[in-house]
């Protein structure tokens, strides 16, 4: 029988606290907002917040800390979409344009 190890999550310290009450505090917040965080201690006397990865982001904004990297994720996102975005509209300009243009050519060589 094999003994499948457990497979733990990956957790990421958001924030570390020189006070041990300041980081409950911040634990407590997290929870009331249901997001899971442990607190882990550090070298010199301090103790870090801990959540999951995928709750990192969260976590921050709940607790007004500065996202990391969060300003260059939108401003990736914001090249990403001007590459397709142009084209996409000079297609459907085309799409709205071109009949038009084609009514209005046959009405005119019809006498109208």
């Amino acid at each position: 029988m094999d003994d499948d190890a457990a497979v733990e999550p990956e957790m990421t310290v958001i924030e570390w606290f020189d006070a041990l009450d300041d980081a409950n505090q911040a634990a407590a917040a997290l929870v009331e907002h249901g997001v899971g965080a442990i607190l882990e201690t550090g070298s010199p006397p301090r103790t870090g917040l801990a959540v999951l990865a995928d709750d990192a982001a969260w976590a921050r904004q709940v607790l007004g800390l500065e996202a990391e990297g969060n300003a260059s994720d939108s401003d990736e996102l914001r090249r990403m979409s001007r590459g397709w975005l142009v084209p996409v509209l000079v297609f459907g300009l085309v799409l709205i344009l071109l009949p038009l243009l084609a009514f209005f050519v046959s009405f005119k060589l019809s006498g109208g």
